[in-house]
C-alpha cells in the first residue's frame, strides 16, 4: 500500500485487486467499506482497506456456500394463469408474456 492516509475510490479499486466501480459502491452502499466524504468526493482511508481486507479473509471456500441448489428450484409452487389470458398463454405456462387486458 502507499504511504497515503486516504485514497480516491479509483485508487482504492487498484488496492483492492481491480475490483469493478460497482462492487465497491456496493461494498460502500451496505457499509461493508468505510468512507469519509470531503466536500462533494468520497475517499477511503488507508486503515477502512486494511480492515475491509482483514474481515473479508476466509479460510474456507467461498464458492460452496455461493453455489444454488437444485432443491430452491423445485420447490417453487406455480401459480395458476390469470382469468383474463388466452387459452394459447395459458398453455405456455408461467413464462409466457401474457396480453394486456382488453378494453371493454
Amino acid at each position: 500500500m502507499k504511504d497515503r492516509e486516504l485514497y480516491s475510490i479509483e485508487e482504492a479499486r487498484e488496492l483492492l485487486g481491480g475490483i469493478s466501480r460497482n462492487t465497491i459502491y456496493g461494498f460502500l452502499r451496505r457499509g461493508d467499506l468505510a468512507s469519509v466524504v470531503l466536500g462533494c468526493r468520497r475517499f477511503i482511508s488507508a486503515a477502512a482497506i486494511k480492515e475491509f481486507i482483514r474481515t473479508a479473509t476466509t479460510k474456507v471456500s467461498p464458492s460452496r456456500g455461493a453455489v444454488r441448489t437444485r432443491k430452491a428450484f423445485t420447490q417453487l409452487a406455480l401459480l395458476p394463469a390469470p382469468p383474463l389470458t388466452t387459452a394459447r398463454a395459458a398453455q405456455r405456462g408461467h413464462l409466457a408474456i401474457l396480453p394486456s387486458p382488453r378494453k371493454r
